[in-house]
C-alpha cells in the first residue's frame, strides 16, 4: 500500500504540475529516441551476425533443457541419430557400423529434452551415451551382472473406449539401462533379475506414466498394462481453427494468433483495443476516448461497399455472436431524428449541429472481459475463413476463453488502478479574443456594423467539463480439476471513469466452464459467461464538443443560480439550448446491457479417430438506454428518451470428426456438420417531454410521450459444412473445405449457395536434400484459393417490400392503407469473394527466429449497393448487386529471441502489413447523382480506379501572401482565386481529384521486452503510414461565418485564428476574414467553400507512430512467497506519447465509429485517453 500510495502520488505530482509534467515529457521522449535508437541498432548487429549469447550450464543440465521436435522415420538408428545431430547442432561419436545396422520404428518427438529423445532410441537397443569433449558418444551399455530370471510384459493402449494400441512406447526400468519398446499391437516385454522395480511408460503426445513397486520374482511373468492419455501440453500448441483445431506447423491457411496471457501487464479493457498492432493484416482503428465505443476492425481492406459488410464474423467458443455493427448498436438519442453519426442521408456537414441530440454506437465486444480469453484467432484466407462461408469475407475473429486443467486447483487474483487524461486538448480562444474576434469580422464584413460582442467574461468551458479520470479493475480465477472433470470460474469488476465528469463506464462480468466425462466415451461440457455492463458514457462527445465551441464569454450561470442557455448576452449566437456544464451535471444519457453468451456441449467417441460433436449456443442481450435533460431550458419544460432492444440468437450445430493416421505415413484430419442460427431483434423508443420537476424524469411523468422508433425484425441461416485436411510422409499438406449457405435474406432464387476453398502445403526443411540446413529449423510453403460470401449490408429485408401505415387521410373502411417505405429486388444475390493467397512460415537458428510472409489477393463481385433510384419511381433508393472491388497485399511477421541467458533475455515482435483496394467496376450508378451526393457526404466519392476510401475533393492551394484570398487548384494544376464551382459553372465535379486514402498504405507494430532477474520491460509501439484524416475538427474551430440570414453561430475557435491575413506579404494558412471563397452567398449559405468538408483545405496526413504501452514488472521470488506459484506487481502507460504530422488531437480517432467506409473524419471526436496504472497479480 506505501508503495501504491507513492506512485499514486508521483502520477497526481506529474498530471497536476503542467511545468513537471513538461519538463518530464521532454525527457522522457530524449529517453525513448535514444533508446529506440540504440535498440535499432543492437538489433541489427544481432540479426546480421545471428549472435547468440549462452548462459554455462553443465551438458548434463543442457541436454535435459534442450528441447527438440523432431520427426524420426522408419530406419537405421544411424540415421536417425544423424537427423538428431543436424538439427541440434551438437556434434555425436559413435560406431557406423554398430548403428547403421540396428532399426527403429518411425517416432514423433514434440518439444522433448534431448536426453529423454536419446534414451528413447538408446535404451531399448541395448545402447547408452555420455558426453566427452562437447560431444555426444553413444556406446553399447554395460551387461548386467545378475541372472535374469522374471519376466515383465504387457499391452499399451489409448485412454479411450475401444483402447487403441500405441506402437513405439518407451518401457523403461527407472535408474538402469534396462528399456524396451512396444510392438504394431502395443505389445511389450522385459527380462529381468528377481527385485523391485519402477517402471516408466513414455511416448511423445501423451503424458509419461509411472508404476512403483513392481516385483519381479523368480521364474514368475508379471503383467503390467497401460492406458496413456494424451498430453495437454501437447495440445497447447494447437491452433484454434473453424468447428476444431489443428496443428500450428500442418497449417495450409493464414491465421494470426494473440494470447493475452503473454501480456506484461494488464490486457486493454476490450478485446478490440488488445489487438491494435498485435496481428498482421488486421487493422484496429480505435473511434474515441469514450469508454466502451466500438472500433474499426479491417482485416486485409474494405472488402465490399454496402456499408456493415466489412465488419468480421466473432465467434466465442464455437458460438458466433452478435458484433460491431453500426445497425444493431447504435442508441439513438435523436427525438425520432436522424441518428447524429449516421453517414448515409445525414452530411457530414450537419452532423453535430444540433448538441440537444445525440447517438452512441456501443460496443458488444466491450461485455467480454479480456482476462477470461486464452487465445483469439484470426482468420484471414480464404481456406481459413471458407468454413465460415457466407460471412467469411470480411475475415473470422475466433475467440477461445480458458478452460481447466486437471490437477491441483488454482486461484489467480488481479487488481489495478488507474489515473487518465486526455492526451492532447485543443487551444482555444478566452473571452476577450472571442469577442475582439468577432467584433472585428463583422466590421470587416460590413463596415457599417455596430455589433460588438461583450468583455469581462473568460469561461474555460472544457476545464469545467473535464477530470482526472479514475479506474478499477479487480478479477477472481479458480480452475482445476481432475481425470474426469475440469473446470474454471471466474469473476470481475471494471470501472473506468471518462475525463468528461459523471460519465463513466462499469463492468461486472462472471463465467463457468466446466468440463466432465459421463464415460470413456461421452464427454459433456458448458461454457457460459454473463455480463452486466452500466455505459454511463453516452453523453460524453456532445458534451466534449459543445463545450470545445461554446463562447468563452458567456458564464456558466447567471446571477440567480441558474443555467445560462443558447448565446448569453452576446447579440448573435448558435440559437440553440445549449450548455456543457448542464448536461455534464444534471443530463444523462445512459445505456444497461445484460448478457448471456454460451453453449453447452457433447462428444461421443465411436472410435479413437471418430468422435461426434454436438453444440447448442445462445448470445442473449436485454439492453436499456435512457436520456434526459434535467434543468428547465427554454424551449420546453425537459424532455427524456427511454430505449429497449432485445437480441436473441441462437444456434445448434452438429459435426463428424475423424482423424486418423495410417502407416505412419497417411494423416487424416475430416470434419463434416451441420448448423441451424437464427436470430430475432426487437428496437422500441419512447420520448417524452414536458416535465413538471427536475427530479422526477420517468417517461410516465411527461406531459406528453410517444412512440418513435419500434422495430422487429429476424433472419435465419442453414448450413452444410465439411473440411479435409491430409498430410502424407509429414512434409506434404493439402485440404479442400466447402459449405453451402441458406439465408432468409436473400429471395428463393438465390438464397443458396456454395462456398468451396482448397489449400496446399510443402515442408521442404523435412526433405533429406536440407538435413544438412544446420540454420533453418523449419521451412513451409503454402497456397490456397477459395471463395466466401458476404450478408451483412442487406439489411433484413432486401429481398422483400418493406411497408408502413400511411401518412394520408384516406382509410379502406375504418383501416388505414399500408404504404411502401424500400422496393422489394427478388434478384438480390450474394456478394462473393474469391482470395488467393501464398505463404512462407520459416523457423531459424534453433527456433530463435521465427518468420511469416503472405501474399494475397481478394476479388469482390456483384458488392451490395443501397443506389438511387430515378424520382418518377417513388423511393430514393434500392439495394442491388453493383460494384466490383479488389484487395491485395503483403504481410510480414518476425519474432525473435534476440537474447537468452540465465539471467538476461531480449524478445522482438515485429508485424507491417501493406493493403491497396481498388475499385473495379460501378454498375449502373449514376456518376453525376454520385457527385451531387458527396456534398453530403463529406467528399467520400466511388470511381473505378479509385479506393473505397478515397477522398475526392477540389485541391485548396493556400492563401494568397498579396491578396489574402484563398488559392484553388484546378485538375491541371493551374491556381486562381476564384473556387473551383464558381470559376467552372459546367461540371465543377470534373474538377475534383483524388487527393489520399483514409486507409493507410503501412500498418503495423514492434514490441520489445526486456527480462532481467524477475523484472520485465515491455515497450509496444503501433505505428500506421500513408493514410488522411479529414480534419473536421480544426473546420469547426475556424468555421466563423456558418449561420441564419439574421445572425453567426459565433462559436469559440481556434487560437489559430488569430494569425489571419491582415497585411500584404503576410506568411499564412488563414486567408482573410472576408474573401471571395466565403462571401458568395451572404450569412447562413452554404458557398463558404474554406469549410467545406469536399475541399482538401483539412485533409492531413495522419501517418503516426504511437507508443501504446509501456510497462514494468517485477515478479517475487518463491522464497519471499512460499506458498504462492506467483506474485507479480506491475506499473503501465499506455498512450505516452505519438509522433505524427497531423495537428488535431489525436490521428485515429473517427466519426463514424466502427465503419470502415467512412473511417477518416475527425469531427471534433473525443481523442483517447493516456493511462497511467499500477497493478498486482497472485496466483496460488
Amino acid at each position: 500500500m506505501v508503495a501504491f500510495a507513492t506512485i499514486m502520488g508521483w502520477l497526481c505530482v506529474l498530471v497536476f504540475n503542467p511545468k513537471q509534467f513538461k519538463y518530464m515529457k521532454k525527457t522522457f521522449t530524449k529517453l525513448i529516441w535514444e533508446t529506440m535508437r540504440l535498440s535499432v541498432i543492437v538489433v541489427s548487429i544481432v540479426m546480421m551476425t545471428f549472435g547468440v549469447l549462452k548462459a554455462e550450464k553443465s551438458w548434463g543440465q543442457m541436454l535435459k533443457d534442450r528441447k527438440v521436435s523432431i520427426n524420426i522415420e522408419s530406419g537405421s538408428l544411424e540415421s536417425a541419430i544423424r537427423r538428431i545431430e543436424t538439427t541440434s547442432k551438437i556434434g555425436f561419436a559413435y560406431d557406423y557400423d554398430l548403428l547403421k545396422n540396428i532399426k527403429v520404428a518411425p517416432h514423433r518427438f514434440f518439444n522433448e529434452s534431448l536426453d529423454q529423445i536419446l534414451d528413447a532410441l538408446l535404451s531399448s537397443n541395448g545402447l547408452t551415451f555420455s558426453v566427452k569433449n562437447n560431444t555426444i558418444l553413444i556406446v553399447k551399455a554395460p551387461k548386467e551382472n545378475n541372472k535374469v530370471t522374471g519376466f515383465i510384459k504387457g499391452r499399451v493402449v489409448e485412454n479411450s473406449s475401444d483402447g487403441t494400441p500405441i506402437p513405439g512406447v518407451t518401457v523403461r526400468i527407472d535408474g538402469s539401462s534396462m528399456a524396451s519398446s512396444t510392438d504394431a499391437d502395443g505389445n511389450y516385454k522385459l527380462s529381468l533379475s528377481p527385485g523391485k522395480y519402477r517402471l516408466v511408460f513414455s511416448f511423445v503426445g501423451f503424458d509419461t506414466r509411472v508404476v512403483d513397486n513392481v516385483v519381479v520374482e523368480d521364474g514368475k511373468v508379471r503383467e503390467i498394462n497401460i492406458s496413456m492419455k494424451p498430453s495437454i501440453a501437447y495440445l497447447q500448441e494447437a491452433v484454434v481453427v473453424g468447428y476444431g483445431v489443428q496443428e500450428k506447423r500442418n497449417l495450409t491457411g493464414a491465421i494470426g494468433t494473440y494470447k493475452p496471457l503473454e501480456e506484461v501487464g494488464k490486457v486493454p479493457m476490450t478485446i478490440d483495443n488488445a489487438l491494435i498492432g498485435k496481428i498482421a493484416g488486421v487493422q484496429v482503428a480505435p473511434s474515441s476516448g469514450i469508454p466502451g465505443s466500438a472500433s474499426a476492425i479491417i482485416i486485409r481492406g474494405v472488402s465490399t461497399l454496402n456499408k456493415n459488410g466489412n465488419t468480421p464474423l466473432v465467434v466465442v467458443d464455437g458460438v458466433p455472436v452478435y458484433s460491431i455493427d453500426r445497425n444493431n448498436n447504435t442508441t439513438d438519442f435523436s427525438g425520432a431524428k436522424a441518428p447524429q453519426f449516421t453517414f448515409g442521408g445525414t452530411g457530414v456537414n450537419e452532423n453535430y449541429k444540433n448538441g440537444a441530440e445525440s447517438s452512441f454506437e456501443n460496443n458488444p465486444l466491450a461485455s467480454i472481459n479480456p482476462d477470461d480469453i486464452e487465445s483469439i484467432e484470426v482468420l484471414k484466407d480464404a481456406y481459413a475463413t471458407a468454413i465460415y462461408g457466407s460471412r467469411g469475407a470480411a475475415g473470422v475473429i475466433l475467440i477461445t476463453t480458458k478452460k481447466g486443467k486437471s490437477g491441483k486447483m488454482k486461484v489467480d487474483f488481479s487488481l489495478s488502478s488507474s489515473v487518465s487524461d486526455p492526451v492532447k486538448t485543443p487551444s482555444m480562444m478566452d473571452g476577450d479574443q472571442y469577442a475582439e474576434f468577432y467584433t472585428s469580422y463583422l466590421k470587416a464584413k460590413n463596415p457599417a456594423s455596430t455589433v460588438v460582442f461583450p468583455k469581462g467574461i473568460s469561461t474555460n468551458w472544457l476545464d469545467q467539463v473535464t477530470r482526472i479520470a479514475l479506474g478499477t479493475n479487480a478479477a477472481l480465477a479458480i480452475s482445476g480439476g481432475s481425470d474426469n472433470m475440469i473446470y474454471s470460474i471466474s469473476g470481475g469488476f471494471d470501472n473506468q471513469q471518462s475525463y468528461i465528469v459523471n460519465n463513466d463506464f462499469s463492468r461486472y462480468q462472471g463465467r463457468v466452464n466446466l468440463e466432465g466425462n459421463l464415460s470413456k466415451s461421452i464427454k459433456i461440457g458448458t461454457n457460459i459467461g454473463m455480463s452486466y455492463v452500466d455505459n454511463n458514457a453516452l453523453n460524453t462527445q456532445r458534451i466534449y464538443r459543445n463545450a470545445v465551441l461554446r463562447a468563452p464569454n458567456t458564464p456558466i450561470m447567471d446571477g440567480q443560480g441558474k443555467y445560462v442557455w443558447r448565446y448569453g448576452s452576446n447579440p448573435q449566437g448558435v440559437n440553440e439550448d445549449t450548455n456543457p456544464v448542464a448536461w455534464a451535471n444534471t443530463g444523462k444519457n445512459s445505456r444497461i446491457d445484460t448478457r448471456v453468451l454460451g453453449n453447452i456441449y457433447a462428444d461421443i467417441k465411436f472410435a479413437s479417430w471418430v468422435t461426434w460433436h454436438t453444440d447448442f449456443g445462445v448470445d442473449w442481450i436485454d439492453g436499456k438506454a435512457y436520456s434526459r435533460e434535467a434543468d428547465k431550458i427554454s424551449t420546453r419544460e425537459g424532455m427524456a428518451v427511454s430505449t429497449t432492444n432485445n437480441n436473441r440468437r441462437w444456434v445448434i450445430s452438429n459435426e463428424l470428426r475423424i482423424n486418423k493416421v495410417l502407416n505412419y505415413k497417411h494423416a487424416f484430419n475430416a470434419t463434416l456438420g451441420q448448423s441451424f442460427e437464427s436470430s430475432v431483434e426487437g428496437i422500441n423508443s419512447v420520448v417524452g417531454e414536458g416535465f413538471q420537476s427536475d427530479d422526477i424524469l420517468s417517461i410516465n411523468a411527461a406531459t406528453t410521450k410517444k412512440v418513435t422508433n419500434s422495430l422487429d425484425q429476424k433472419w435465419a441461416l442453414v448450413s452444410y459444412f465439411g473440411r479435409l485436411n491430409y498430410q502424407f510422409n509429414n512434409r506434404y499438406l493439402a485440404g479442400v473445405t466447402y459449405r453451402l449457405d441458406g439465408s432468409s435474406k436473400f429471395g428463393k432464387n438465390h438464397r443458396y449457395v456454395g462456398f468451396p476453398s482448397f489449400s496446399l502445403g510443402w515442408i521442404p526443411s523435412e526433405e533429406t536434400f536440407m538435413k544438412d540446413v544446420n540454420w533453418i529449423d523449419q521451412l513451409k510453403f503454402r497456397g490456397s484459393l477459395g471463395f466466401t460470401g458476404n450478408d451483412g449490408g442487406t439489411g433484413y429485408y432486401g429481398n422483400q417490400g418493406t411497408y408502413k401505415p400511411s401518412s394520408y387521410s384516406a382509410t379502406y373502411g375504418t383501416l388505414s392503407p399500408l404504404e411502401v417505405t424500400s422496393p422489394n429486388n427478388p434478384n438480390l444475390e450474394w456478394e462473393t469473394t474469391t482470395m488467393i493467397d501464398v505463404g512462407m512460415d520459416l523457423t531459424l537458428l534453433r527456433s530463435r527466429v521465427t518468420l511469416g510472409v503472405d501474399y494475397y489477393k481478394k476479388d469482390t463481385r456483384n458488392s451490395i449497393v443501397s443506389s438511387p433510384l430515378p424520382s418518377f419511381m417513388g423511393f430514393s433508393n434500392q439495394q442491388q448487386n453493383l460494384a466490383d472491388l479488389t484487395n491485395k497485399g503483403w504481410e510480414l511477421t518476425v519474432n525473435s529471441q534476440n537474447i537468452q541467458g540465465k539471467k538476461f533475455g531480449w524478445f522482438t515482435t515485429f508485424n507491417i502489413s501493406r493493403n491497396s483496394n481498388t475499385i473495379n467496376k460501378l454498375h449502373a450508378i449514376d456518376p453525376e447523382q454520385n457527385a451531387r451526393d458527396i456534398e453530403l457526404n463529406g467528399g467520400r466519392y466511388w470511381m473505378p480506379g479509385a479506393s473505397a476510401t478515397s477522398f475526392y475533393m477540389y485541391e485548396w492551394g493556400g492563401v494568397n501572401s498579396e491578396t489574402g484570398n484563398p488559392a484553388w487548384i484546378d485538375k491541371d494544376g493551374n491556381k486562381g482565386d476564384k473556387p473551383i464551382p464558381v470559376a467552372y459553372t459546367t461540371n465543377p465535379n470534373s474538377q475534383r481529384k483524388v487527393l489520399g486514402d483514409a486507409l493507410p498504405k503501412f500498418f503495423g507494430g514492434l514490441g520489445n521486452t526486456f527480462i532481467y532477474k524477475g523484472f520485465e520491460l515491455n515497450a509496444f509501439l503501433s505505428f500506421s503510414y500513408g493514410n488522411k484524416l479529414f480534419n473536421g475538427a480544426k473546420a469547426s474551430m475556424m468555421n466563423y461565418t456558418e449561420g441564419t440570414m439574421t445572425g453567426i453561430n459565433a462559436v469559440n475557435l481556434s487560437t489559430d485564428m488569430l494569425a489571419y491575413w491582415k497585411n500584404a506579404g503576410d506568411q499564412t494558412e488563414i486567408p482573410s476574414l472576408v474573401n471571395p471563397s466565403n462571401n458568395v452567398g451572404g450569412f447562413g449559405s452554404s458557398t463558404d467553400y474554406t469549410q467545406g468538408r469536399y475541399t482538401s483545405r483539412f485533409l492531413e496526413d495522419a501517418s503516426y507512430i504511437k507508443l501504446r504501452s509501456l510497462t514494468l514488472a517485477y515478479t517475487l521470488k518463491k522464497k519471499w512467497a512460499s506458498n504462492l506459484y506467483r506474485v507479480k506487481v506491475f506499473v503501465e502507460g499506455n498512450n505516452l506519447f505519438t509522433i505524427t504530422k497531423y495537428t488535431g488531437l489525436d490521428p485515429e480517432v473517427s466519426a463514424f465509429g466502427s465503419s470502415a467506409l467512412n473511417t477518416g473524419y475527425d469531427e471534433l471526436t473525443l481523442p483517447p485517453m493516456r493511462t497511467f496504472r499500477l497493478g498486482l497479480q497472485v496466483g496460488l
